[in-house]
């Protein structure tokens, strides 16, 4: 998800802009007391490190870091169920949407179970959604519990005067996305919290993409987390509100009646602990890659400092390609300069193929006005262009590019079929220099393979190939074998929507 994509919000980034330079773009941290807190080193096995002690030992490979792709929603959500309720010391959340929904409500519940059992709580969430600041801070109020909110809103019930009058500082967000537990098992990917992603009861899905890892590449994932948690711009939810109210047991009681979370959650497909996927969990047998991998992020102080972390390391990553390139990104704005990058990687004889949304599949049609503006150069510069359809076909097996009623939310690289990169960055100016951000790359030509031969399927059946005819974009049907002359499936009002936001100078803020 991205900031609110309609033209009301399009026109205040205007009046926005000029009330920038009102207002300091730091959180004065004199304001706030808090402790410092790390993460927990347990010097006993836990539960968990006990489970995935067969994988430890079976790989045979000495790469230090397992990965496991998480493509469909249900499996995505049952994982981060199956680590919580295994927790035993510690459990890290860190969220740019955290959606108070089925989803939502599930998983704090749980989070909540894991407190009573004594695990220890740190949730750190971006404060670009709008939440109820009383019940974080009674969620906050339980001994096991911490909440903290990332650059937060000063005036918390006018966020828009807020964002208008704080606009430089505002405008950056933290659109991290991980779950670490016990220090053991972590999930990094593009999926924030919310029925959308998880194929809960929801008009439209996000076709997504995480990743569940062991090994080296969760202390990494431990410690990035440790320098947002502790950073000045994470604010503890005490602070944000007067009122200082505490949980009882006839509020926990009353929250789980009120969205009916037992009669919901305790049985059928959300009854985890009946599903093959936990099985294999508890029995020690799912499978795993192995192989090297690097975390890459963004630091905390981005807002202050501009430094693009990890857009230059991942940059220099990139520049290594030899022969294909696959970028798949539901936001894709290229710029000017990225543009002809591409072009000159296909000159140079790289295979360049750019997955996203259509108009119509796109969520954020402000986005799609700017990226529309460099469709032809790429095409007519031979990079291979794809645009997923809005209902493209549910795959039963793991997909990466769409289902029923769907929108691309998966932001991943494949190079040179041995290197694929799975994070929250999408690939546009927001996430390149507002945004902090976070990925690993894995090297496994083998997972890489499959991932590309698996992307070139799914895009021929689910998306649109546009093409050049007299000049002219057309949209190359390959189920149909129909050619279509305009944005297929988007409304007149979508397309007016796109074409205004191209002519807004937002670029620099997609």
């Amino acid at each position: 998800m991205r900031l609110p994509g309609t033209i009301r919000t399009l026109t205040l980034l205007l009046f926005a802009s000029l009330l920038t330079g009102c207002v300091s773009s730091s959180i004065d941290a004199t304001r706030y007391e808090k402790t410092k807190s790390y993460t927990i080193i347990n010097e006993e096995p836990t539960k968990l490190s006990e489970y995935f002690q067969p994988q430890f030992a079976a790989q045979a490979t000495g790469y230090k870091t397992g990965f496991r792709p998480l493509s469909k929603g249900h499996d995505a959500l049952l994982a981060r169920l199956a680590i919580i309720e295994s927790a035993q010391s510690s459990i890290d959340v860190q969220y740019y949407i955290f959606r108070d929904d089925e989803a939502g409500n599930l998983l704090t519940w749980r989070l909540f179970e894991a407190a009573e059992r004594g695990v220890r709580v740190r949730v750190l969430l971006d404060d670009m959604q709008k939440y109820d600041d009383n019940d974080l801070v009674r969620f906050s109020s339980h001994p096991n519990i911490q909440v903290r909110m990332f650059n937060p809103h000063h005036f918390r019930v006018a966020r828009g005067l807020a964002m208008m009058s704080d606009f430089e500082r505002l405008n950056h967000r933290m659109h991290n996305k991980s779950l670490t537990v016990d220090g053991v098992a972590s999930i990094i990917g593009g999926r924030n919290i919310g029925n959308e992603y998880f194929s809960i009861q929801s008009n439209v899905e996000f076709a997504d993409l995480d990743l569940l890892l062991l090994g080296n590449t969760v202390d990494e994932i431990s410690t990035q987390f440790d320098l947002y948690w502790n950073s000045i711009y994470a604010v503890p939810a005490e602070w944000l509100t007067e009122i200082k109210e505490s949980y009882t047991e006839y509020d926990v009681d009353a929250w789980i009646q009120r969205f009916d979370l037992e009669a919901k959650f305790n049985g059928g497909i959300y009854d985890f602990s009946q599903l093959p996927l936990y099985k294999k969990f508890v029995a020690g047998e799912l499978t795993f890659y192995w192989s090297e991998a690097t975390l890459l992020y963004d630091l905390p102080d981005k807002l202050d400092s501009k430094a693009t972390t990890l857009i230059d390391d991942l940059g220099a990553i990139i520049q290594e390609t030899e022969k294909s390139l696959v970028i798949i990104s539901p936001y894709f704005v290229p710029t000017k300069e990225g543009t002809k990058q591409l072009v000159d990687a296909v000159k140079s004889g790289i295979e360049v193929i750019i997955v996203t949304n259509s108009l119509a599949s796109n969520d954020v049609f402000a986005v799609h006005g700017w990226y529309a503006k460099y469709r032809t150069d790429l095409v007519r510069g031979g990079v291979k262009l794809w645009e997923v359809k809005h209902h493209a076909e549910i795959k039963r097996n793991w997909s990466w590019t769409g289902s029923s009623r769907s929108s691309l939310h998966t932001k991943a690289l494949i190079i040179d079929k041995r290197k694929v990169f799975v994070g929250s960055m999408n690939w546009d100016p927001r996430s390149a220099y507002l945004n902090t951000e976070l990925g690993v790359l894995v090297r496994h030509p083998e997972f890489a393979k499959e991932s590309h031969i698996g992307v070139l399927e799914e895009v021929r059946k689910n998306s649109y190939e546009l093409k050049l005819e007299n000049d002219k974009l057309v949209w190359f049907d390959h189920v149909n074998q129909e050619t279509l002359t305009s944005e297929p499936d988007a409304s007149i009002w979508r397309r007016m929507g796109a074409w205004f936001s191209g002519i807004l100078p937002i670029e620099d803020h997609l």
